[in-house]
């Protein structure tokens, strides 16, 4: 189960919920849910929300789960009558979508009726909060309809953001007799599912088993789900454009939301050679401070959203902000950097200097 994060200095708090299966505790670390799931675990089911919240968004005290950090596509697959038809289809999901794309999905046995999975985003997904719980409802039944998954749970589906999932590790007690049925919701590799029968695996789930299954954080599940976003809400977009320029599209779109705008000065579009550069930089992991100059300068003086630049400099960089000035740990704000330069309202760097830094070979770009 994924760490929970807490902005320093900001106030804001991520969380998950914790439900017997009523929503009972915020937990804001995993320490903090494993101490409800020692405290229930064996007397009744445990289950965890299948996304963090961010208390920011609270609405009298109550959470608002739009606000759900959207990092995972979740499939809860069901069936009362025949477990094995639920086997079918992961192994089919599996066959046809996660392994042509080379995605290692986390594959959980719910010690019940069915299977549940997860499939891993390289980064969180900002979408606008408003539109979090029809593109996931959406883009999970376009996958169910386009890969004919019967028992892909449409309860699940509906409720998107908001959804419990079974807690790992822990025992499944029967909604019938209030025992246990002798079961355990375990994870499974991909490997076993395939070659596991349903009763090899319900042997294993008999004890608690839990061993570390090397998974994916996947660009390629990320882009799919953006892609299709886009096409929900008319974004014209193409292979080339980054995740971060179709982000800022959908905002501009489906948001009121202002930018930073230099005063007196026109705005200018990113040139072509800096949004490759960016590319490079995130496929890379890695950026100079010169590199970083040129990104953080071009993104301004075409007016984008403090948070739009901060995601730039998250993705190349994938790790907490520390002091380095270019991004927060809070992703609407600014780097000490970019405030900086919004109050000197620098300009852009010219074609000369990008040409002479190996950055722009092109004779039009201006």
């Amino acid at each position: 189960m994924p760490r929970y994060r807490s902005v320093k200095g900001s106030g804001r708090m991520y969380f998950r919920e914790f439900g017997i299966p009523a929503r009972i505790a915020r937990c804001f670390s995993v320490e903090e849910a494993d101490v409800q799931r020692k405290a229930f675990e064996g007397e009744k089911n445990c289950y965890i929300s299948v996304y963090t919240f961010d208390d920011l968004y609270d609405t009298k005290g109550k959470t608002d789960y739009t606000s759900a950090v959207v990092n995972t596509l979740w499939f809860d697959f069901d069936d009362n009558k025949k477990i094995e038809n639920c086997l079918r289809d992961v192994r089919k999901f599996y066959r046809k979508y996660c392994k042509p794309n080379n995605i290692e999905p986390r594959i959980y046995f719910t010690g019940g009726r069915g299977f549940q999975m997860n499939i891993d985003f390289w980064c969180p997904l900002e979408i606008p909060n408003h539109i979090k719980r029809k593109s996931l409802r959406e883009y999970l039944t376009h996958l169910k309809t386009k890969y004919k998954l019967k028992t892909l749970d449409e309860v699940c589906i509906k409720n998107t953001v908001s959804c419990m999932r079974r807690y790992p590790d822990t025992a499944y007690i029967s909604k019938l007799t209030g025992e246990k049925n002798g079961y355990h919701c375990n994870q499974f590799s991909s490997k076993e599912i395939l070659s596991f029968s349903m009763d090899e695996i319900l042997e294993r789930s008999k004890r608690s088993y839990v061993e570390e299954i090397e998974t994916t954080k996947s660009k390629r599940a990320l882009r799919d789900f953006l892609d299709y976003v886009c096409d929900l809400y008319e974004i014209p977009h193409t292979v080339s454009n980054s995740v971060e320029y179709l982000l800022s599209e959908i905002r501009k779109a489906e948001t009121d939301e202002t930018s930073y705008i230099r005063t007196g000065h026109y705005i200018k579009p990113p040139r072509e050679c800096i949004m490759k550069l960016i590319e490079r930089k995130i496929d890379e992991g890695h950026s100079s401070h010169e590199e970083n100059n040129m990104i953080a300068m071009e993104l301004l003086n075409a007016g984008w959203r403090d948070s739009d630049i901060s995601f730039v400099f998250r993705s190349i960089y994938k790790e907490p902000a520390g002091d380095y000035g270019w991004y927060e740990d809070d992703p609407t704000l600014a780097g000490r950097q970019i405030r900086l330069m919004q109050l000197k309202e620098v300009n852009r760097y010219g074609h000369q200097r990008l040409k002479e830094a190996g950055i722009c070979t092109e004779k039009t770009c201006k």
